[in-house]
């Protein structure tokens, strides 16, 4: 039995950078905080031993006491460095590899846990390594750039003829979501600044804000020879569907927007982007197909209430170009919501829910940022050709929507249960009050289609969902 993880960033850095930090593994916990402690005994070479310790307050002691040394497998200088740690009845593989590709570097990290033990120990060993690797390319990119503002490096160049000097601020950067982009954009060389009102420990500059009102963020902000906006910040929509829970959600989306909204105003200059997070959700509950030229629901209820205040609040926003995202359910490895439907699939939950035949909005995280860099006048990707998206409303979704007994047939093979018991709507609703969820999210049927992305010329990676489950089982 193996566990396996594989995750690949593009870097805006040659690979001798990026191989000055990866050969000097004492410096893996600088740029991964997962690790603890981490040395080589005399020079990095293949065969050379080492220790890592996890940072983990209980696991590492633990493998502090008990596990043995690491060996270095194999040495590329330049190119590929591989850390083999024994585990009992089987081992556990590190490795980092460069590639130059696109004028920068594609930094590659493999994670494989082999032997009877390796689902457990791919749990308490792996997922650690692997968890939040956007921000860990963030990190290794500020180590191995020449010192600069906000971990770009100075004077970089990029590939659409500007400077790393505009600044892009993400209101609700800590989250998923803001982690990817960010990451993204820093590894891209650019400046990034995330507005937050409890700063903490990241690889990002922090602005502090209460997401209300305009404050000292609103002067910084001012000062920026240009600047692009990125509002992602709200609540998970992941609670029951109480009246109070529906405002507290509203309030969440719509107090920091009208906040950046009346900041905006402010500005001696008009933000040169702005991309506004919003959900497919404002469709309601229905079968019909919806693109961006179909009127929503006037009157719908719950969540379709909450997006159309949502969206109402970016209103009068001071912005050359602005993008309104209604998105699809982000599909990614680390997503809350994978985290949920495998943890009840792997129990035998994985059946169709409700009638199964609701359908199912939805777009891989890679997709996601590479749209949002379209919309924020940026290449989709290095080496890709650029993509414009107009002004208004996009829908952030993959072409090819989904009915909920494909999209739980996909999620039965991925965790390796052939077996799903069916969940009713009645019985879903009960289990929902217990879970502390909105059933809603699951039954509600949304048929979302992205015909101005595809207008635009914009490609997917990921359009079908079985590809979107294969990279999640890389």
């Amino acid at each position: 039995m193996t566990w396996h993880r594989t995750a690949s960033q593009w870097l805006r850095l040659p690979a001798e950078r990026l191989w000055d930090v990866l050969e000097r593994v004492e410096r893996w916990p600088e740029w991964n905080p997962s690790v603890g402690f981490a040395a080589v005994e005399g020079p990095a070479r293949e065969g050379a031993a080492g220790r890592y310790v996890p940072s983990h307050r209980l696991l590492g002691p633990l493998h502090r006491r008990t596990a043995p040394s690491f060996r270095v497998s194999a040495f590329e200088p330049g190119r590929r460095i591989s850390l083999q740690q024994p585990q009992p009845g089987g081992s556990q593989l590190i490795e980092w590899t460069l590639e130059e590709r696109d004028g920068g570097t594609l930094f590659t990290q493999r994670v494989t846990l082999d032997g009877p033990l390796s689902q457990q120990f791919g749990l308490t060993a792996g997922e650690p390594i692997v968890r939040d690797f956007a921000a860990q390319c963030a990190r290794l990119f500020r180590l191995a750039s020449r010192p600069g503002p906000a971990g770009a490096s100075d004077g970089i160049r990029t590939d659409d003829g500007g400077t790393a000097g505009a600044l892009t601020v993400v209101a609700g950067g800590t989250g998923f979501l803001g982690t990817l982009l960010a990451a993204d954009l820093v590894c891209d060389g650019r400046r990034v600044a995330l507005l937050t009102r409890k700063p903490q420990p990241s690889p990002f500059e922090q602005i502090p804000w209460d997401g209300r009102r305009p404050g000292a963020w609103c002067e910084r902000l001012g000062q920026e020879s240009e600047l692009s906006v990125v509002n992602l910040a709200g609540v998970s929509l992941d609670m029951p569907g109480t009246p109070e829970n529906l405002a507290k959600l509203e309030a969440s989306r719509t107090e920091p927007t009208r906040a950046l909204v009346e900041a905006s105003r402010s500005w001696n200059r008009p933000a040169a982007r702005w991309l506004q997070q919003s959900a497919v959700g404002i469709y309601g509950d229905s079968a019909e197909e919806f693109d961006e030229r179909t009127p929503p629901p006037a009157s719908a209820p719950g969540l379709a209430a909450v997006v159309r205040g949502w969206e109402a609040a970016v209103d009068g926003a001071n912005a050359r170009h602005l993008t309104v995202f209604r998105t699809g359910v982000v599909l990614a490895r680390e997503a809350a919501l994978m985290n949920r439907l495998t943890a009840i699939a792997r129990l035998g939950g994985g059946g169709p829910l409700g009638s199964g035949q609701q359908w199912f909005s939805w777009i891989h995280a890679a997709d996601w940022v590479r749209a949002a860099r379209a919309s924020l006048g940026l290449p989709t990707a290095p080496g890709e050709s650029n993509v414009e998206v107009p002004t208004g409303v996009v829908n952030a979704t993959s072409p090819h929507p989904t009915q909920n007994r494909e999209l739980m047939a996909h999620l039965r093979e991925y965790v390796g249960v052939p077996v799903g018991i069916p969940a009713p709507a009645g019985l879903l609703r009960a289990a929902a009050s217990v879970l502390r969820t909105n059933p809603d999210l699951a039954l509600d049927s949304v048929r979302a289609v992205p015909a101005v992305l595809r207008e635009a010329g914009f490609t997917f990676r990921y359009p079908q969902l079985a590809g979107a489950f294969r990279e999640m089982s890389a």
